[in-house]
């Protein structure tokens, strides 16, 4: 039969120090019949930052924009300079 591995994320344990609660979830699973487990990581389980709506749609003046302003000046120089140019062609010859 194949082996796996799961990784299981318990929040809510306290405790004095991150070594504490570590070796109190170690007891308890090992006396809830899994003996070939072992406590990986213990994180501070911290509040998710509050939510403030207009937050992400505030953009600096030096924030990075989608296309670069001159690509519009620089095409309406190109139309322009076009445009004379194929008026004097027309224009030149009789």
């Amino acid at each position: 039969m194949p082996k796996y591995r799961a990784i299981v994320q318990v929040s809510g344990l306290s405790g004095d120090n991150p070594r504490a609660v570590r070796s109190a979830l170690d007891a308890q699973l090992r006396q809830s019949g899994l003996p070939h487990c072992r406590v990986v990581a213990v994180d501070l389980d911290a509040p998710a930052r509050p939510f403030q709506p207009g937050a992400a749609m505030q953009d600096g003046p030096d924030a990075p924009r989608d296309r670069p302003v001159g690509v519009g000046a620089l095409l309406l120089v190109g139309a322009a300079a076009w445009t004379i140019w194929f008026f004097w062609l027309i224009l030149s010859n009789p």
